[in-house]
C-alpha cells in the first residue's frame, strides 16, 4: 500500500503521539499517511487506520464503508477487539502494511429500516425508550413469525463486532467477529424471557411498538429515527460487509482473555 487515512481519537492525547509514530514508521517504507479531518475521507487512500480505540475503529469503519477499503486499529490501551495493534506493535504494523502481508476478513453489518429511515451499522441497532422513567412494550417477530413480547426498557440487535459492545453490557454473549449471527438482547426486560438469542444472520426481525408510548432507533450510537406506538422497523444483514486486516498477533479469544482480566488468572 502507498496511501492511507489516518483517524485519530481527538480527545486521546497519547493517540495523537501513536500518530505520529505510525506516520514516520510509514514513510520510512513509502507509505504516506493523510490525518483524516471532518467526515470524509482523502480520494485514492488505499486503507484506513483507527488510532485510539474500538470507538475510533468504528468510526473508521463508517468512513470506509461506501468504499470498501479495508480498516485497522491501533489502541493506545489495552488491546482491544478492533483496535488490535498496540503501539509499541507499529512498526510491524506499518512493515505488514507496505508488503501487503495482513490478512483481510469481512464482517457482516446489520440494517434497519423503518418509517422516514433507513441505516446500516457495524454494530448494533438499538430499539429504545424515551421516557426514561416509563418502559415500552414491544413485539419482535423473526421471519415473519410471532416471537415474544417484551416489557422492557429497549432491545439490542448486534452483529458479532456489536456483540462486544452495548449488547456485552446488557448481558448478551461474546462472539468472535468472524461469525456470522445476529444477537438479540433486550435491556433491562420487566419478564422472564430475559436471554439473549442468537439467530442466523439471514433473519428478517420486524420489531413493534405495542403501549401508547414512541421508542427511540440508534444505529452505532446515532439516534436516526423514532417509532410511533403501533409502528414497526425491521431489521436484517446489511447489504454490504466491513473488512478488516489483522496479522493475526492477538486472536479473539487472546483478546477476550486480555479484556475480562484472565490472562493473570
Amino acid at each position: 500500500m502507498k496511501r492511507i487515512a489516518v483517524v485519530i481519537h481527538e480527545e486521546k492525547a497519547h493517540a495523537a503521539d501513536a500518530a505520529k509514530v505510525l506516520t514516520a514508521a510509514c514513510a520510512k517504507r513509502g507509505v504516506e499517511t493523510i490525518t483524516v479531518i471532518g467526515d470524509s475521507l482523502p480520494s485514492d487512500v488505499e486503507a484506513v487506520i483507527g488510532v485510539g480505540g474500538d470507538g475510533t475503529v468504528l468510526r473508521a469503519a463508517r468512513l470506509a464503508f461506501d468504499t470498501g477499503i479495508p480498516i485497522a486499529g491501533i489502541n493506545v490501551g489495552r488491546v482491544g477487539y478492533l483496535a488490535e495493534f498496540a503501539v509499541d506493535e507499529i512498526d510491524a504494523f506499518a512493515e505488514a502494511l507496505s508488503n501487503e502481508r495482513l490478512r483481510v476478513f469481512s464482517v457482516m453489518t446489520v440494517a434497519v429500516e423503518g418509517p422516514g429511515f433507513a441505516a446500516t451499522g457495524i454494530n448494533d441497532v438499538v430499539i429504545e425508550k424515551v421516557v426514561s422513567e416509563r418502559i415500552i412494550e414491544i413485539g419482535v417477530a423473526i421471519n415473519g413469525r410471532r416471537f415474544a413480547e417484551y416489557r422492557t426498557d429497549g432491545m439490542i440487535i448486534a452483529t458479532p463486532v456489536g456483540s462486544t459492545a452495548y449488547s456485552l453490557s446488557a448481558g448478551g454473549p461474546v462472539i468472535d467477529p468472524e461469525v456470522e449471527a445476529l444477537v438479540l438482547t433486550p435491556i433491562a426486560p420487566h419478564s422472564l424471557l430475559s436471554r439473549s438469542i442468537v439467530v442466523s444472520p439471514d433473519a428478517e426481525i420486524a420489531v413493534t411498538v405495542e403501549i401508547d408510548r414512541p421508542a427511540r432507533v440508534n444505529v452505532d450510537g446515532r439516534e436516526i429515527g423514532t417509532i410511533e406506538p403501533g409502528g414497526s422497523v425491521v431489521v436484517s444483514r446489511g447489504v454490504r460487509s466491513a473488512r478488516f486486516m489483522t496479522l493475526d498477533a492477538h486472536p479473539f479469544p487472546q483478546a477476550v482473555r486480555h479484556q475480562f482480566g484472565l490472562a493473570h488468572a
